[in-house]
């Protein structure tokens, strides 16, 4: 067996993915994982969100975010090509709700520093929240939208990733990844 250019620790969304592309470059790639796709990906929300989760004194990361999330819906059809997998990519938005007074009031600072740094959001008023989620309270006090945010299935994208990345010729070995000592 001819030792691997890259060895990936980890079977989640970003071991997965490094590994497919390294494996698409040509690099011989080797996965470690006892139990992959187990891991927080399993439980995730999937949330592409770089507009509702900006805060405060983040602005370069929220602009490297941005360009992020602008890159999935390429990505996510890339993917399901290779794979067969469609991931679940969804672009509806995020709505961002308040329940009380001083939530609104905190969501309201946080939104203007938002739009300061250029990103859609949009404030809503009660009736118009309900009418985009009409599950929520009656009593929420208000909130807003993010129309570029995404979302996706994290479990059906590190299924699509497995078979992008096998197909690729990706080794993954179901094997718990020890301290390494020094000789």
């Amino acid at each position: 067996m001819s030792p691997a250019d890259v060895a990936v620790v980890g079977a989640g969304p970003v071991g997965l993915a490094i590994a497919w592309r390294c494996a698409q470059r040509g690099l011989r790639v080797v996965v470690h994982d006892d139990r992959p796709g187990s891991g927080a990906s399993s439980v995730a929300a999937g949330m592409l969100s770089p507009v509702a989760e900006a805060y405060f004194g983040e602005h370069e990361l929220t602009a490297l975010l941005v360009e992020s999330a602008a890159r999935w819906p390429g990505f996510a059809a890339e993917l399901a090509g290779a794979s067969g997998v469609d991931v679940g990519h969804r672009t509806e938005g995020t709505l961002v709700v308040g329940l009380t007074a001083d939530d609104l009031a905190e969501a309201g600072r946080l939104w203007s520093y938002q739009r300061g740094l250029g990103l859609p959001i949009t404030p809503l008023r009660p009736s118009e929240l309900r009418d985009r989620e009409p599950a929520l309270a009656p009593r929420v006090r208000g909130g807003a939208v993010a129309p570029g945010d995404h979302q996706v299935d994290p479990r059906r994208l590190v299924a699509a990733l497995r078979t992008a990345a096998k197909r690729a010729g990706v080794e993954l070995r179901p094997a718990r990844v020890g301290a390494l000592s020094e000789v």
